[in-house]
């Protein structure tokens, strides 16, 4: 065998390695057949043709098909016009202006890095703080910068005792007094009928209550059905994020305005 034959045979292994891992890499969860783009485009989409791009539906109800656990996550806000931020050319507003998921996320890139690190489909392969500042200044609250994702997701097998959720855990890291302005706050439940847990002299409500065993064993709580979708109940329990959103522009980052008591008369009669 000759030298030049040598060097072949030695490097084919690493091409085709390579190669595969390459088509690994591409072949994510987002490498969709011919026949499922045109689940969410109207036409079979071409490249550099803007008018082929046209969908069946907003982009947010789009990915909310497969990605249903975003319902339990406090999500950057999509479908709306950013005021006080102007996305760059490569973070795509729609059609309208406003900001949906693929302004972040191209979804038809890789999935993982060369390395196998997830890529999460954001743009520019930014994560974190360095992905939010494309867009925004450092907030003086400082949630920005200590956010750990656009997404803080709830997962159940992180919960505490089944009580507490992890994004209440995650907001109550920095609001013991070390980064954020201290919460004091008490966990609640029921038990034989009795709230171990009432509604803070300062004014703090209750974190970890099952709404629904709190609304069986006493009046004055609304019915699950009839409140609004702005309060979000985590595995059925009142958490941080049922009131608070970190992208909210409301004093006190209410999901909801609190005027003439509006976010508190959302759940409780009186």
């Amino acid at each position: 065998m000759n030298r030049n034959a040598i060097i072949i045979a030695g490097t084919l292994p690493i091409a085709l390695a390579a190669g595969l891992a390459y088509t690994v890499l591409r072949s994510g969860p987002h490498s969709f057949t011919d026949e499922q783009c045109r689940e969410c485009h109207a036409v079979t989409p071409v490249k550099g043709r803007r008018e082929t791009m046209r969908l069946t539906a907003s982009v947010a109800e789009l990915c909310a098909r497969c990605h249903k656990a975003m319902e339990d996550s406090i999500s950057h806000p999509v479908e709306m016009m950013p005021a006080r931020a102007i996305p760059p050319p490569d973070f795509p507003l729609s059609y309208e202006g406003k900001m949906t998921c693929t302004t972040c996320h191209d979804i038809h890139e890789s999935s993982a890095q060369v390395l196998g690190a997830a890529t999460s489909f954001l743009r520019r392969g930014l994560r974190g703080r360095a992905l939010c500042i494309v867009c925004h200044q450092e907030e003086s609250a400082g949630h920005m910068a200590m956010m750990p994702s656009a997404h803080m997701r709830y997962r159940a097998d992180q919960a505490e005792a089944g009580r507490i959720d992890p994004i209440s855990h995650t907001c109550l890291s920095c609001h013991d007094g070390s980064l954020g302005i201290m919460e004091s706050v008490s966990v609640g439940t029921w038990e034989h009928g009795t709230p171990l847990a009432k509604f803070d002299p300062s004014g703090s409500h209750p974190i970890g209550v099952d709404y629904l065993r709190a609304f069986a064993r006493r009046r004055g709580l609304k019915p699950l059905g009839s409140l609004n979708p702005a309060i979000k109940l985590i595995d059925g329990r009142v958490g941080c994020s049922s009131c608070h959103d970190l992208f909210s522009r409301l004093p006190g980052r209410l999901v909801m305005s609190n005027s003439g008591s509006r976010l508190c008369l959302a759940c409780h009669d009186k």
